[in-house]
């Protein structure tokens, strides 16, 4: 799956994954450190196991500093890029997209490792939204992120994830002159990042994820103010 010589039309996935040990820390109020690990390693397995199946793809690119991270992602047939500055997830996005430069017209789109009740289906949705449009975001439910970030020219707009994102992203694609498509879809738009994430989380069976965060019992965890406020009885 190398990168070299890759020709136009061509779309990798990117998936910056933050080293295990680090990972999910707001959710300490709830999770173990060795917990959050375990979270963070069955999510980028769901991942994978969803875009390794998306045939429109050419390749996924993963980016990461941890080793551990490699033995998880190597199955699939991923490209792994080492991310020596380990200095957040933009700095991994970039890294990257600069492993794609080799051919300008390879389209990246960008799914972080903890959106983990992403769909084949949905995946593909973005894909064929990107051949219509140069941008194609698709935002977080909760906080205003981006889930994903796709773009038909790798260098099109500067990476720019967190809370709030999905304006500037907007904006930058204002800026650059490129129409932008926004795909609202329920599985990829559900990050694990806060408490409430978890239970919500449960709504989705059938992945890793879910298996585990009924196994954890983050229902009787999370406690019953934030149950009420998803609605959930107990």
């Amino acid at each position: 799956m190398a990168l070299q010589g890759s020709v136009k039309n061509e779309s990798w996935a990117i998936v910056p994954a933050k080293r295990f040990s680090e990972a999910k820390a707001r959710l300490a109020p709830v999770l173990s450190r060795s917990e959050r690990g375990q979270l963070a390693r069955v999510m980028l397995h769901d991942v994978m196991t969803v875009l390794s199946s998306v045939r429109e793809l050419t390749g996924i690119l993963v980016v990461s500093g941890d080793p551990f991270v490699a033995e998880v992602v190597r199955p699939f047939g991923a490209r792994l890029v080492h991310d020596g500055l380990e200095a957040g997830v933009n700095a991994a996005v970039r890294q990257g997209l600069s492993a794609l430069t080799a051919d300008r017209m390879a389209g990246a789109v960008i799914i972080p490792g903890d959106v983990p009740f992403v769909t084949p289906a949905e995946a593909q949705t973005v894909l064929r939204a990107m051949s219509e449009r140069g941008i194609v975001l698709t935002p977080a439910l909760r906080d205003g992120g981006t889930n994903c970030l796709a773009m038909a020219d790798s260098r099109a707009i500067e990476p720019c994830f967190g809370e709030g994102s999905f304006t500037v992203h907007q904006a930058a694609a204002r800026r650059a002159g490129i129409e932008c498509g926004v795909c609202r879809l329920d599985g990829l738009g559900h990050d694990i990042d806060c408490p409430d994430d978890l239970v919500a989380g449960l709504r989705w069976p059938g992945s890793q994820t879910a298996s585990l965060l009924d196994e954890l019992n983050v229902v009787a965890r999370v406690g019953s103010p934030v149950l009420k406020s998803l609605g959930i009885q107990i």
